[in-house]
């Protein structure tokens, strides 16, 4: 076995039950479900101010932060260190994803997630080891990739619950 692998595909098998447990959440959602306007996380806050964007977009979101997140660790890889990502650049997105398509947004995330478990399945010992800054502090792509992808889904996913628990979006 090559050095990483065995770690690497554990990281890739964590990586996918988190993805699993949000799509399987998401993908049958009614149209009132995909446009409710979200909550926080019951436990989970960032801020005195709820949530506030669609389901639809909290699940593009999520796609959109596989593909980033894919490109934060490579270019940890290469020994580069991006700018740390930014409420701005949620807000934009936000902004262009307001009532994103649900078959093309559940589309786009099992694309993303599919990359991203394939790109987490190759990393080895080197790669695993590289490190750079996020906003939590300065974490190796192993610590990025098996615990602050996971941490991200599920936050989502327990917006996502809050949200359709609620009485209106029922």
């Amino acid at each position: 076995m090559l050095p990483g692998v065995g770690r690497a595909d554990d990281l890739a098998d964590q990586f996918r039950a988190a993805h699993r447990e949000f799509y399987d959440l998401v993908k049958d959602a009614t149209p009132e479900q995909w446009r409710a306007k979200g909550v926080n996380h019951p436990e989970i806050r960032r801020g005195n101010e709820d949530e506030g964007r669609p389901v639809g977009t909290i699940v593009h979101h999520i796609g959109n932060s596989y593909r980033n997140n894919r490109t934060r660790s490579q270019a940890w890889i290469r020994g580069e260190d991006p700018p740390l990502p930014t409420d701005e650049a949620n807000r934009v997105h936000a902004a262009e994803n307001a009532d994103p398509d649900q078959g093309e947004t559940l589309r786009f995330l099992e694309d993303q997630a599919a990359e991203t478990e394939r790109f987490i399945r190759g990393l080895g010992e080197r790669e695993l080891a590289a490190s750079g800054s996020f906003v939590t502090g300065t974490k190796t792509v192993e610590e990025f990739v098996g615990e602050v992808l996971p941490f991200h889904i599920r936050w989502h996913l327990g917006s996502i619950q809050a949200t359709w628990e609620q009485p209106a979006a029922r």
